[in-house]
């Protein structure tokens, strides 16, 4: 037995892993969704505020959120989707973050593991609200509405980091 590997070194287990004691309670949701809402409100000036004033892209997509309550039989209202991006925003990421970012890199700071989160949803809000124009309007598009997401996730990594911690999870 003194010649043989354990399992242990063959697999290269890190003992300095930091420990799980992070749980997601009612404080950390209600936390994270206040990290949202500061996020959404941060990243409107950035994904409609300075577009809109250099005339590069209209807002009027915003109602295609409204989409999903046609679902419910509602009739997509300018209205509704701004309300829909804030339920989004608001409460549905930072769950999400919640439960994901554990998982995100980089391993440190963990606050930017909300960039990396608002990366990943940035690659679906690119193609459903891709602008019908020419060259200039689009890489305006793409710049203004991926700075503005990472406004979001650091806003959100930040406020989740510095006032509960990003939670971990045992696997």
């Amino acid at each position: 037995m003194s010649g043989e590997i354990q399992e242990r070194d063959s697999v290269g287990v890190d003992e300095t892993l930091e420990p799980f004691d992070i749980p997601i309670t009612r404080h950390v949701v209600s936390v994270a969704m206040l990290g949202g809402l500061a996020g959404t409100v941060l990243m409107m000036p950035i994904l409609v505020g300075i577009p809109e004033l250099l005339g590069l892209f209209t807002t009027t997509p915003i109602t295609k959120f409204a989409g999903f309550a046609q679902f419910f039989g509602l009739e997509p209202t300018l209205a509704l989707g701004i309300f829909l991006f804030g339920f989004g925003g608001t409460v549905v990421l930072p769950l999400t973050f919640l439960v994901l970012g554990a998982f995100l890199p980089p391993e440190s700071p963990r606050y930017l593991r909300g960039a990396t989160f608002a990366t990943f949803f940035w690659t679906g809000f690119v193609p459903a609200f891709w602008p019908d124009a020419g060259i200039l309007t689009i890489a305006s598009f793409l710049v203004f509405s991926l700075l503005a997401h990472w406004v979001y996730g650091l806003t959100l990594g930040m406020v989740i980091h510095r006032v509960t911690g990003v939670p971990q999870h045992q696997v």
